[in-house]
């Protein structure tokens, strides 16, 4: 969607080049400089207006065994060319010199996996060298555990302007009870945040979007929120940058680390849309007389920007929103470093051989990956495609979901957080996939012993006639106690 629906009534110092008023529209954030760590500027990092030159670029893998460094596991800890040794042991830094030399490739950075035992480099080819002979000979190399392009992957949200039922906040606030400006969060401790949310008169929340959140009431998370609120599990939002001053994200989020233009260093927050948009949905702040209510929002959530904004050339409006093997092979290590518990992908793109086997060993520690279902241009790929991973289709692409196996879950003119403080509606897979992600902290925090089969066939038994999951069917299916599920008071009445 493209306008900013609504703004906290909460003022804030206008940044260089803001609009001076806090009730104006937020202009989308600009592309993301190129990242110092070296991707070449019109290269992983191009914008909608560069040459697309990631075309040239292909990521090479030799076995590295030497000694794991500090932070290893893909996530490295600044600029690449700054840091002599991070990137493996001198037997795999000289075959990458070799392999160089005879494909005649030039090195841009290069990390290491340690659980993986692979020295990872990105290579821009030379001259005219063609991408796929390149990757045909280079195969055959023994030397060569793994070889591939540079693939690009996009994020799964934002609907054609107009879409339908998307509403603004305040449009139905006479019927909905909520307010056009909502006033200022009030402190919380971090004990209160962790702690199950109880009821108040009439409505379970004080927040004055609530009434207008239909999918986490469709979901029943109210009533599975009774007994928790994600306490202690570690999420991993690995997308473009988040507002993490947001009055509704405001302590929300653990970390930050950027592998776009940072190298992976800790940053106050990039604030981009989809990132923004995807933990309002996840984290927001629960009876803080702000906005809208998170799904898990006693979760410990960090963000790992591996996204950014592309400026929309064809109409107005919040930009594309895209990835590459590169930034999200990074992300990833670093998530499945952090001991990330779950781990939410709400983007699409083709099959990529080094993010799947990344992906497979997060799941082999115990990490539960949720994935946004792809569209049909799409088609399958990373994520979606990745062995038991939970792939989440919007409500209403239902057939196509029940045929794949895959879950389903609001998103359609879901209302969530955008930059600036605001508010607004947006569609996609990716705010289905954000809904999972949310009801599974919550899930792993009742029983932390679940694991994801046991996840996704107590999700999938929860589906309504509706196609939707029930968080609290799903949870009494796995057999926590405590519970009082939406009907369970008419059933008894009816008795």
């Amino acid at each position: 969607m493209a306008g900013l629906a609504v703004m906290a009534a909460t003022a804030w110092a206008a940044a260089p080049g803001d609009a001076a008023s806090p009730l104006a529209p937020p202009s989308p954030p600009s592309p993301p400089s190129p990242p110092a760590a070296m991707v070449a500027p019109a290269g992983p990092t191009a914008t909608a207006s560069s040459p697309r030159a990631d075309t040239r670029y292909v990521i090479l893998a030799v076995e590295d065994r030497g000694e794991p460094l500090s932070g290893a596991g893909g996530s490295p800890r600044g600029d690449y060319r700054r840091m002599a040794g991070y990137a493996g042991s001198a037997r795999a830094s000289a075959l990458s010199e070799a392999l160089a030399r005879e494909y005649r490739l030039h090195e841009e950075a290069a990390w290491t996996i340690a659980p993986l035992n692979l020295r990872c480099m990105l290579f821009a080819l030379s001259g005219d060298d063609d991408v796929d002979a390149l990757l045909a000979r280079v195969r055959g190399d023994a030397r060569v555990k793994l070889a591939q392009p540079l693939n690009e992957f996009e994020t799964l949200a934002g609907g054609p302007q107009g879409v339908e039922a998307a509403m603004r906040p305040g449009a139905s606030s006479a019927s909905s009870g909520a307010s056009t400006k909502p006033s200022a969060a009030s402190a919380s401790s971090a004990a209160a945040a962790a702690a199950p949310l109880s009821a108040t008169s009439g409505s379970p929340y004080n927040d004055p979007y609530f009434g207008l959140q239909k999918g986490f009431q469709q979901m029943s998370a109210a009533a599975l929120q009774q007994v928790s609120v994600g306490a202690r599990v570690k999420v991993a939002v690995i997308d473009t940058g988040v507002d993490a001053r947001h009055p509704d994200l405001s302590g929300q989020v653990a970390r930050q680390r950027d592998y776009v233009s940072g190298g992976g260093a800790l940053v106050e927050g990039v604030p981009e849309r989809h990132g923004t948009e995807v933990m309002g949905l996840i984290a927001a702040r629960a009876n803080n007389r702000q906005g809208i209510v998170g799904l898990a929002p006693g979760a410990v959530i960090t963000s790992y920007r591996a996204c950014w904004t592309e400026a929309r050339v064809e109409r107005p409006g919040p930009g594309t929103a895209r990835c590459n093997s590169f930034t999200l092979a990074q992300a990833l290590g670093a998530a499945i470093a952090d001991g990330a518990d779950v781990i939410n992908l709400s983007l699409g793109g083709p099959s990529d051989p080094l993010l799947t086997r990344l992906a497979r060993h997060a799941q082999a520690r115990g990490a539960v990956l949720v994935a946004a279902a792809p569209p049909e241009r799409l088609g399958k790929g990373f994520p979606s495609e990745v062995p038991g991973a939970l792939v989440v289709a919007s409500a209403g692409d239902a057939s196509e979901a029940e045929a794949d196996g895959w879950l389903v879950a609001p998103g359609r003119a879901v209302l969530t957080t955008v930059p600036n403080g605001g508010y607004d509606m947006d569609t996609g897979s990716s705010l289905a996939a954000a809904h999972v992600t949310g009801v599974v902290a919550l899930l792993r925090a009742a029983d932390p012993v679940a694991d994801a089969p046991r996840l996704r066939r107590a999700l999938l038994g929860s589906m309504s006639a509706t196609g939707g999951i029930n968080a609290c069917a799903a949870a009494r299916t796995l057999g926590v106690s405590g519970l009082r599920c939406d009907g369970d008071t008419a059933a008894t009445a009816a008795r």
